[in-house]
């Protein structure tokens, strides 16, 4: 079995890091301040940090489960660690969790 990292790697797929508060003001203008007073996508703009949560399609759950992948593990470190705080559950946890929902 090939792991997901091996395959992005072939595909030669980067780490895309969240929008940063600029461009959420940018690209989400009606919305942004809505937006960045929840602590998610505050913590995600201030890091470049993906963190899991819980996203309106299945198609873009598993865009940021796959964009997780692709960070470092230190990045993956500290992603935990605010999930643990928030969610009381790893990133991986909350992914499985959040795609049963999904189905």
């Amino acid at each position: 079995m090939i792991s997901t990292q091996t395959l992005f790697e072939s595909d030669k797929m980067k780490y895309s890091p969240p929008y940063n508060k600029s461009e959420i003001h940018k690209f989400y203008p009606n919305i942004a301040n809505k937006l960045l007073e929840c602590p998610i996508h505050r913590w995600r703009a201030e890091t470049g940090i993906e963190l899991i949560h819980k996203e309106p399609t299945m198609e873009e759950q598993k865009r940021i489960w796959n964009n997780w992948q692709l960070m470092s593990s230190d990045m993956k470190r500290k992603s935990d660690n605010k999930s643990l705080e928030l969610f009381k559950l790893t990133n991986e946890q909350h992914h499985m969790l959040l795609i049963r929902r999904l189905k």
